[in-house]
């Protein structure tokens, strides 16, 4: 598992698992077998983003998937959820250690999504209908991210099955009222 940064595990806070030992599942989370990652996924989103509290161990989670997707790493159902996760996930007093520096983890989090935010809509292009539908569950907390959502759904209902078009459907419309009231970036 690679990281952009060298965190501070000792001092992250997470539910219950030390925050060192959400490595092992990081790994899971990005592997082949889909009940394993299933696993992994329920773990970490009680460790770093339970019932909507944010954990700073959040952070380098979210370094770590969005180091894979940069890469260039397939993206898995399971890693976008989390991803979600933590971007509903609040905590106002969150920061994150590093060799660089404290981040305020929210912040850090929505930043470094945003940022491979372009590969995840080049991934999910309705050949894996999970993925597909995560990201569109993911792209609501991101709407004011860019016009590219709005291309990215639009495309999506035009060409998609029945199933994934309302799924695209609905994250549209979420979309369009983000960008009627200005709030979207160009």
């Amino acid at each position: 598992m690679k990281f952009s940064r060298t965190w501070d595990w000792a001092s992250l806070e997470s539910l219950s698992v030390p925050a060192a030992e959400l490595r092992r599942y990081l790994e899971v989370l990005l592997g082949p077998d889909r009940d394993e990652r299933s696993k992994a996924g329920r773990v970490l989103y009680c460790e770093v983003a339970n019932q909507g509290h944010l954990y700073s161990a959040a952070a380098p989670c979210v370094d770590a998937l969005t180091s894979a997707v940069r890469s260039g790493a397939p993206v898995t159902p399971e890693a976008v959820s989390l991803l979600e996760s933590v971007l509903n996930a609040r905590n106002a007093l969150a920061r994150a250690a590093s060799e660089d520096g404290s981040v305020d983890v929210a912040e850090y989090c929505r930043h470094e999504i945003l940022s491979v935010l372009p590969h995840l809509l080049e991934q999910a292009d309705g050949t894996d209908a999970d993925l597909f539908r995560e990201v569109c569950y993911l792209i609501p907390q991101l709407a004011d991210a860019s016009e590219a959502v709005v291309v990215f759904l639009r495309d999506a209902v035009a060409k998609l099955d029945p199933e994934l078009r309302r799924v695209a459907a609905d994250a549209l419309e979420e979309a369009e009222e983000v960008r009627e009231e200005g709030h979207m970036l160009p």
